[in-house]
């Protein structure tokens, strides 16, 4: 990320800041010197580092660029000793013979290398290429479960439904309700539904789904065969694997566009959603599209699991109370007009389970919408014994 640093006119230098994987973070600075320019970019970069360094939250420091330091050794020796940097860019940059092209920086000398790369163009200096050796941290995949709706027992799991005595079960608070019918309906879901159970990871394409990550299990365990015992029939057997592989990917990427262009001509969806649409179908979209975040001791989120806890502890700090026992304020009534004797019918909700759309995702509480449509007969009942008592007891489920 660029840093907007207010630099003197006459000095040419960028500033940037960066995140290594291990979430650390680090102020690069990007300098020429010419040889008649004397000191005054060093002496910039010396007086300035700490207030830069402490102003972007930067862990680390790197300075890179052509800065002739023969010509100005004191000031350039003064900045290695006062800030404990080390030039690690110990070999020749120039065709004659010397190394006018530093690379300084904080860190430890076994976790960065520099090796020189030729000549480049008609430049009379070396290029170099500097790597940071960082330990990887990825987001963990997800597990994920693809549920067979049409491999289902649904002959089954209806007898077990209507011969529940829902009146018995459901006796207690709105909470235990809850309880009970979630943990009911989730083991009958598992008991006649098959299922089978793959990871997600993060990098994976929005088309890569169940049926592409078995076929690239197969294409792999098909190669390790091959491996193992070179013969012409293992050999064929992962020839087939990689053309079903290619095949299923062709289908998902098919049906993915195509839910993609649904999506778009639907007379419902947003100027935003519509844009996103088309960026991601055109392949624009980037990978991550949240930057990472800085956390309060200075350190840096990258993983998707830490940037959704700092932004729900940022949030819940906006809508926090700071004495939740204080009576809440009284509001004047605009209506002297009630309801009474309000009553949620089992038609009523038999209704709106009609209308749940199927192809959606999973709640928090991991029950599926397809079981709800599907089964609304024989669970409106149950759900209309918990809404009526939401509303009778006043009280929203946890």
């Amino acid at each position: 990320m660029a840093l907007d640093v207010d630099v003197e006119e006459h000095l040419e230098m960028s500033f940037f800041k960066l995140w290594t994987n291990n979430n650390d973070t680090l102020l690069l600075c990007v300098c020429y010197r010419p040889q008649w320019k004397g000191s005054a970019p060093i002496q910039f970069i010396h007086a300035n580092l700490d207030s830069l360094l402490l102003q972007h939250s930067c862990k680390h420091l790197i300075i890179v660029g052509d800065l002739n330091q023969h010509l100005v050794a004191r000031p350039f020796q003064e900045l290695l000793t006062d800030y404990g940097l080390t030039n690690h860019a110990t070999f020749p940059t120039h065709i004659s013979g010397s190394s006018l092209d530093p690379v300084i920086s904080d860190l430890p000398e076994e976790a960065i290398t520099c090796d020189p790369l030729g000549m480049v163009g008609s430049s009379d200096h070396s290029a170099i290429l500097t790597t940071i050796r960082t330990s990887v941290e990825w987001d963990v995949p997800s597990p994920r479960t693809n549920w067979l709706w049409a491999r289902g027992d649904w002959d089954s799991l209806i007898g077990e439904l209507d011969s529940m005595e829902w009146t018995l079960l459901l006796h207690s608070d709105v909470d235990s309700q809850i309880d009970v019918f979630s943990n009911v309906l989730l083991s009958l879901q598992r008991k006649y539904i098959p299922s089978q159970e793959y990871k997600t990871k993060p990098r994976d394409q929005p088309w890569f789904g169940f049926q592409c990550q078995t076929a690239a299990d197969a294409k792999s365990r098909a190669w390790t065969r091959y491996k193992s015992h070179p013969s012409q029939q293992n050999k064929n057997a992962h020839k087939e694997a990689c053309k079903n592989m290619r095949w299923v990917q062709k289908q998902a990427i098919k049906r993915w566009r195509e839910a993609v262009k649904t999506k778009l001509n639907g007379w419902n969806v947003s100027s935003n959603e519509w844009w996103s649409g088309v960026q991601q179908h055109q392949g624009l979209v980037a990978d991550n599209t949240i930057p990472p975040f800085t956390r309060p001791d200075g350190s840096i989120a990258t993983r998707a699991t830490d940037k959704a806890q700092l932004l729900a502890a940022h949030f819940s700090s906006k809508v926090s109370v700071p004495d939740p026992t204080l009576p809440p304020p009284k509001i004047p009534p605009l209506t002297t007009a009630s309801l009474e004797n309000f009553t949620i019918t089992t038609e009523e909700v038999k209704k709106q389970l009609l209308l749940l759309d199927p192809k959606k995702a999973l709640g928090p509480d991991n029950i599926s919408p397809h079981v709800l449509k599907r089964r609304a007969a024989q669970l409106a009942s149950p759900l209309t014994i918990i809404f009526n008592n939401c509303l009778s007891s006043s009280k929203w489920p946890t």
